[in-house]
C-alpha cells in the first residue's frame, strides 16, 4: 500500500485570524506525525476540522473516491467573531507519495 504525506497550506483568510496566514504550512506524515513547516502555530479548531482527514488522505484511496484528488480546499470551522473566533481560512490539501 502507498503511504501520503499531507501538506496543509493557508490559502486565504477572509477577514481576520490571529493565529494564521497566508503561506503558512503544516505536513502529516504517516497519518498521524504533525510538524509546523512554515507554520508558528496551529489554531485548534482549524485542527479540529483537519484531523479526521489526515488517516484516509495518507492511504491509497480508489479513483473515484472524493478524497483521492491531489489538491482539495477546506474551510476552518471556526465559529466566527460572535463567538470570539476570526475570519474564514482556506486550507489546501495535498497528497504527495511518501519517500
Amino acid at each position: 500500500m502507498e503511504a501520503y504525506r499531507i501538506i496543509v497550506t493557508v490559502k486565504e483568510v477572509k477577514g481576520h485570524c490571529g493565529i494564521h496566514k497566508v503561506g503558512d504550512r503544516f505536513i502529516v506524515e504517516e497519518g498521524q506525525n504533525l510538524s509546523l513547516d512554515t507554520a508558528k502555530s496551529l489554531c485548534i479548531y482549524a485542527l479540529a476540522g483537519l484531523i479526521p482527514l489526515f488517516p484516509a488522505l495518507s492511504k491509497d484511496l480508489p479513483k473515484d473516491d472524493w478524497m483521492s484528488a491531489e489538491t482539495q480546499y477546506i474551510q476552518c470551522i471556526d465559529p466566527g467573531p460572535q463567538y470570539g473566533g476570526g475570519g474564514t481560512v482556506i486550507f489546501e490539501i495535498k497528497r504527495e507519495k511518501a519517500t
